[in-house]
């Protein structure tokens, strides 16, 4: 409950928090496609993962669709990306230095 508040608001000025983002649940299925909203694009590789898709609005929620996704259903909707979303605070993977 608590990260749903967080989440909510959690894309300010076309950029989220890595810590945010790792949260975001994905959504995989819903009831009605056309009452998803987009919000942006994502392509970021975290250390365990890696998050190419984008970032969406169903509901009053924030979700995460995967680009296999949106191919997927983009036969029976246009999607319309028009913001690149850049992660902040990302973690430095191993190897990487400050």
């Amino acid at each position: 409950m608590e990260w749903e508040k967080i989440l909510r608001d959690a894309v300010k000025e076309n950029s989220i928090k890595e810590l945010y983002l790792r949260k975001v649940p994905s959504l995989k299925t819903c009831e009605d496609w056309n009452k998803v909203v987009e919000v942006g694009t994502v392509d970021h590789k975290t250390k365990y993962a890696y998050y190419k898709g984008g970032l969406v609005k169903y509901g009053e929620r924030l979700f995460f669709v995967t680009q296999e996704r949106l191919d997927a259903v983009s036969p029976f909707r246009k999607w319309d990306f028009k913001n690149k979303i850049k992660i902040t605070d990302p973690e430095l993977t191993v190897g990487e230095k400050k």
